[in-house]
């Protein structure tokens, strides 16, 4: 289920969030990447990528927000992961005409949150 941006419903969907451990390595401290946003073949959704550096075992959130700070999508809600360094992908659909089911071209919030940690990086779409 997609939802429009600015929506109070929140998307509670994560089947198409895809997450992968891409280094055993230990990180020194708890960051997030730059979100890279690219158009999939169809240029129907954009396909979001962040890498979460994580150096203790902790549960973890990663969310989606609007530009007023409303979260419109949870991508990981207080999972526990192991240390290491990890790619979080997901889509959000395109809007291309009048489809309500869409989110809008704008500025989202990106908010990855532990219990020792919380930081936020802002992407386009």
């Amino acid at each position: 289920m997609v939802l429009p941006a600015y929506s109070q419903i929140i998307d509670t969907d994560t089947s198409d969030v895809v997450i992968r451990k891409t280094s055993k390595e230990k990180p020194r401290d708890f960051n997030i990447s730059d979100v890279i946003i690219k158009l999939d073949k169809e240029k129907k959704n954009y396909v979001v990528r962040a890498d979460l550096d994580i150096p203790v075992s902790t549960a973890l959130r990663l969310n989606v927000a609007d530009s007023s700070g409303t979260i419109i999508m949870y991508l990981i809600n207080d999972q526990s992961f192991k240390a290491g360094v990890y790619r979080v992908k997901w889509q959000m659909s395109k809007c291309m005409g009048t489809e309500a089911d869409c989110y809008q071209s704008g500025k989202y919030l990106c908010e990855f949150e532990t219990d020792q940690f919380i930081y936020t990086k802002d992407f386009f779409t």
